[in-house]
């Protein structure tokens, strides 16, 4: 079974769709620290021609778990958030279809779960994209360490035998830990594709939304087909 472990971004990029696309099964590693100013509670979209951060207020004291960071209380955030949300796909395809998206939005009370509402998010997304893959949270599984021999036990407990690695993988993994215990890994290098923003220069890595909102259902799981696949 080859498998993904990658952490809960907010309104995930076309990287992590395709890298869970070209994976059995995705170990969303939510049991590590939340790390401030990163993608877990904000992401990009493109409006007025600028990339625009969409951001969802947290409570997070330093060192705490992903899985236990909380939607902060910080009044009519949810109302600039769909307010940037609606002006980014104005005019676009997918200014029609938006309202799932926000109505996820809509229901990130105060206190509630940051996790919970990027898996919500990113399994939409991943619809969108016609993607169906099993997802298994890193918390709920019996492994322990840190950095690389983390991954090794998380892969162990799911009974991988083949772990689809990031690019800096490469500067920390110990491969001999996964040869030793039957697991290969392999370096995944998403190539990121154009497609029509309506304007120039191109602006890539912004949250898969952007081509979500500009392009047809048919035009969507391509985009995830762009990577390519290194032995370690």
């Amino acid at each position: 079974m080859r498998v993904t472990i990658h952490q809960p971004e907010h309104l995930p990029w076309l990287g992590l769709l395709s890298k869970v696309a070209a994976s059995e099964l995705w170990i969303v590693l939510d049991s590590v620290a939340y790390r401030k100013n990163y993608f877990q509670n904000r992401n990009r979209v493109l409006a007025n021609g600028s990339p625009t951060w969409l951001t969802v207020p947290v409570n997070a004291p330093f060192g705490t778990p992903i899985r236990d960071v909380r939607v902060g209380d910080v009044p009519s955030w949810r109302r600039r958030y769909r307010g940037r949300l609606t002006q980014a796909v104005s005019g676009l395809r997918g200014a029609d279809r938006i309202e799932p998206l926000a109505s996820v939005i809509d229901s990130a009370d105060p206190g509630s779960s940051l996790a919970d509402l990027n898996l919500d998010i990113a399994d939409w997304m991943l619809s969108q994209f016609d993607v169906k893959v099993p997802t298994v949270r890193s918390s709920q599984l019996d492994a322990t360490g840190a950095k690389g021999e983390l991954i090794v036990n998380l892969c162990r407990a799911v009974g991988a035998d083949e772990y689809l690695a990031g690019p800096s993988g490469r500067d920390y993994l110990d491969l001999d830990a996964f040869a030793e215990h039957g697991i290969a890994v392999r370096f995944f290098d998403y190539e990121h594709p154009a497609y029509d923003q309506g304007g120039d220069p191109f602006v890539p890595c912004l949250s898969a939304v952007d081509a979500w909102s500009r392009l047809s259902p048919s035009e969507l799981p391509p985009l995830l087909s762009t990577y390519r696949l290194s032995a370690a």
